[in-house]
């Protein structure tokens, strides 16, 4: 199976899927606004799929969503100059701060974004390489791919579960590009799926598209549950567990973007199953402690 590039963050236009921390859900509404363009929208609410009534709060809910999802996502691409230029870009800060405070995460945000800032990209392609490269005849300090979380060392279970987000990636529009050669379930490309799809879902509940809204908010349960739930706060312990105290810049940049991830994740779970708490970090980690210890 080829393996695939994710659209940089620096790349992307509103033709392709949207993609980091600046996207815009595709067809260029802006859906982090929080206001309609078009008219008294109010006296047509279309559904929007979450339990949240009105349309225009739904509408920006979910355009924060995707620039979370699109910035953590981001960060899991092999660092360069661009990459961090566009972490690191006032206006890009502004609107994950902005979107964080919408979530209820401006202090996992703030951690994220200064601790990038703080990190040149030596630090970072050296954190990179440290915590997510494969040394030769070695292992991996932390394993970036789903499968090895959710299915450890059933060969046949890893090779559905990555068709499966190859599939949904397709579904969605999700746009391979040029400078990620990872294999289909890397913690970047499902990160980044999740944003596409939170985008999408702000601009079908913009234009009224009942339907469209009802299938989006299924596939977002689909990517959760089959996939980040499982994946993303285990992750994020293991990455945790490494770096430990670990002061240099770097990795401390790469722990903040795991922790960030996982309480998104989180969240999301939580106001899936209707509750504020919804499962911890370390729940969902303990959850999939066997498989983990198991390998891919």
């Amino acid at each position: 199976m080829d393996q695939p590039t994710m659209t940089r963050l620096d790349e992307a236009d509103d033709t392709s899927a949207p993609t980091g921390t600046d996207a815009q859900p595709a067809g260029g509404t802006d859906a982090g606004s929080g206001a309609f363009d078009d008219g008294d929208d109010r006296d047509h609410a279309p559904a929007t799929g979450d339990g949240v009534r009105d349309p225009e709060a739904a509408k920006a809910l979910h355009a924060a969503r995707a620039t979370l999802y699109g910035a953590v996502g981001g960060a899991f691409c092999y660092p360069d100059t661009p990459l961090r230029a566009t972490l690191t870009a006032h206006d890009a800060r502004d609107g994950v701060l902005q979107a964080a405070e919408r979530l209820g995460l401006r202090v996992e945000a703030e951690r994220f974004l200064d601790a990038f800032a703080d990190a040149a990209v030596s630090d970072l392609e050296s954190a990179y390489n440290g915590l997510f490269g494969l040394p030769e005849g070695g292992e991996y300090p932390v394993i970036p791919y789903e499968a090895h979380y959710t299915t450890g060392s059933d060969v046949g279970e890893s090779q559905r579960r990555i068709a499966a987000v190859v599939g949904l990636m397709e579904t969605f529009g999700v746009q391979p590009g040029e400078d990620f050669a990872e294999r289909q379930d890397h913690v970047a490309a499902e990160l980044e799926l999740m944003q596409v799809i939170a985008a999408q879902r702000a601009v079908a509940i913009h234009e009224g598209d009942d339907a469209a809204v009802d299938r989006l908010a299924d596939a977002e349960a689909t990517v959760l549950d089959e996939h980040l739930r499982g994946f993303v706060p285990a992750l994020a312990h293991d990455v945790e567990r490494t770096v430990g105290d670990d002061g240099a810049a770097g990795r401390r940049a790469y722990r903040a973007a795991a922790a960030l991830a996982a309480e998104l994740v989180r969240r999301d779970n939580a106001v899936r199953n209707g509750d504020d708490g919804g499962e911890t970090d370390g729940d969902a980690a303990a959850e999939t402690a066997e498989v983990s210890d198991d390998g891919e």
